[in-house]
């Protein structure tokens, strides 16, 4: 087992629980951070990208290629508003802190992706929405019932219940309006304080709405999964196709 690449995984992974903590917590993380995560394992990848230029000069060149095209793609994707800045500093960290796709013993367990290890991370992300989804609908079944789900399908998928005192980072599918008529909407809205007042004048004890988790939560989930399984994307795709990609080794 490769001690320093196991060292650097749980470097990073603890810094990456923080920073889902500071989210959840007041949605901010500071820069420093992502300064202090690079500072924590910059040591390794210098040692390992030294290491790499006496064994394999070629894909020291690919893994630099991939650095740089990773962080211009985090970055395209901060500025079209698909996430916000701290998702897009985390993934040009992780580009830079894992040049190659780390391995440890018979991790990950099915491939290496493309051999860009950040890349990875992004695409596995995608995939925790929906078993999000999954988890809120049968929380909401057993807690609110099934007659309810044929109701209100989407709240259950969605979202769920919580009482309007607790309600922070959250958005609303149940509101009352100006005129003080309760209104239920199929696009959570963003409540402020006249509106949460308005929800405890009228007496509603508990209403409906959608957690908006911030992203860097599902790309701790997808950094989890590009660690310990790999690329279930590549991978259903590369095997649908049966396309034989012969250039993952030089990644890899």
């Amino acid at each position: 087992m490769n001690l320093l690449e196991l060292t650097k995984v749980l470097i990073v992974f603890c810094f990456l629980l923080y920073a889902c903590r500071l989210d959840l917590k007041s949605r901010t993380i500071p820069n420093k951070v992502w300064k202090f995560m690079l500072v924590a394992t910059i040591p390794i990848t210098a040692y390992q990208v030294y290491e790499m230029a006496f064994l394999n000069a070629m894909m020291l060149i690919f893994a630099a290629i991939g650095v740089i095209f990773m962080a211009v793609f985090a970055y395209v994707l901060y500025r079209i508003n698909a996430y916000g800045g701290a998702d897009a500093k985390a993934l040009i960290c992780l580009a830079i802190i894992f040049p190659f796709y780390p391995k440890i013993g018979a991790f990950p367990l099915i491939n290496s992706g493309f051999g860009i290890f950040a890349f990875s991370v992004l695409a596995n992300s995608v995939i925790f929405a929906p078993l999000m989804m999954i988890a809120l609908l049968i929380r909401n079944i057993l807690r609110e019932g099934f007659r309810g789900f044929l109701k209100n399908p989407l709240y259950y998928i969605a979202g769920y219940r919580i009482p309007v005192e607790k309600i922070r980072f959250h958005n609303l599918f149940e509101f009352v309006d100006e005129k003080g008529k309760l209104r239920r909407v199929r696009r959570g809205i963003e409540p402020n304080e006249e509106i949460i007042h308005r929800l405890k004048k009228y007496g509603l004890k508990e209403i409906w709405v959608t957690p908006a988790l911030p992203f860097i939560i599902f790309i701790t989930f997808g950094y989890a999964c590009a660690v310990v399984i790999g690329d279930p994307i590549f991978y259903a795709v590369s095997h649908r196709s049966g396309l034989a990609l012969t250039f993952i080794p030089l990644f890899s």
